[in-house]
């Protein structure tokens, strides 16, 4: 049945580069929809200079937003009241406006990518050996919880190598980390492979690392597909066990449904939404 918005619909917006390619606004238009609210969500394929003042006027007339692949630190920056997983991090994906505080944002990605990673291993990640594709927004959560969970050890491998040593330093030394030319990796052992890189979301996109020539039992793809990546494809083409990103699509939107509504989300619908195979 088609879903015509009713008038003074509350707007949530995905501001981002690319955003096309989102299943966000089906799943949380479906999650709108069971719990009845007077709310539509929709991307936006956003400028650069446009994004902190649509954060403001959004939110500012009663809903609220997402931010994606490339704005994640802009929006960090654009927040007059950051949590504290946005400072450590200095990247925001979720936001909306508190009359006492002004821009309010947050960053799910941390607790999302936590749960996936745990479900995809089947415990928790201390003490496991992470390797981690990527020094943007997105590898920061990941580069957090990862600490936050105190694994074994982290590599953080990028294309730009400095860049990896920059998120290294900031991190600090809670757990043992190292950086690593992603154009110079060619093997290692690892507990599980992240990528964080934007890598995937063209058809056209190189793998960012070829999963046999890696010792690992498990890959996380933080970029999606409808029927997976091509990187989730060869990983479990090398026996690993193996997801894409819409695990931690549907946690991180349902932690940022809570933010902005202060209910609790109806994953089994969001699941369903985006059809988690696996």
């Amino acid at each position: 049945m088609t879903h015509h918005p009713r008038p003074l619909d509350r707007l949530y917006v995905l501001l981002g580069d690319p955003v096309k390619h989102s299943l966000s606004p089906a799943l949380q238009n479906a999650a709108m929809r069971e719990l009845d609210l007077d709310a539509v969500y929709v991307g936006l394929l956003a400028w650069e200079e446009l994004v902190e003042s649509l954060m403001r006027s959004v939110s500012r007339l009663g809903g609220g937003g997402n931010v994606t692949v490339p704005y994640k630190t802009l929006a960090a920056d654009s927040l007059d009241h950051p949590s504290e997983t946005v400072t450590s991090t200095g990247a925001c994906n979720v936001f909306w406006w508190e009359e006492d505080r002004g821009l309010c944002g947050d960053n799910t990605d941390v607790e999302a990518f936590q749960g996936a990673a745990e479900a995809l291993l089947g415990s928790g990640l201390v003490d496991k050996r992470v390797l981690l594709l990527g020094a943007g927004g997105a590898a920061r959560a990941v580069a957090y919880a990862c600490g936050r969970a105190k694994v074994e050890g982290l590599d953080i491998a990028n294309r730009t190598l400095s860049s990896a040593v920059s998120l290294a330093d900031e991190l600090g030394g809670a757990v043992p980390i190292q950086a690593v030319d992603l154009n110079e990796l060619e093997s290692g052992c690892y507990d599980l492979v992240v990528n964080a890189t934007s890598l995937g979301l063209a058809p056209s996109d190189p793998l960012p690392v070829i999963p046999r020539s890696l010792d690992s039992k498990a890959l996380l793809d933080l970029v999606y597909g409808h029927d997976g990546t091509p990187l989730v494809r060869a990983a479990r083409e090398a026996g690993m066990r193996a997801e894409d990103g819409r695990r931690v699509l549907v946690e991180q939107a349902a932690a940022s449904f809570e933010r902005w509504f202060r209910l609790d989300p109806p994953r089994e619908v969001m699941y369903r939404t985006v059809e988690l195979t696996d």
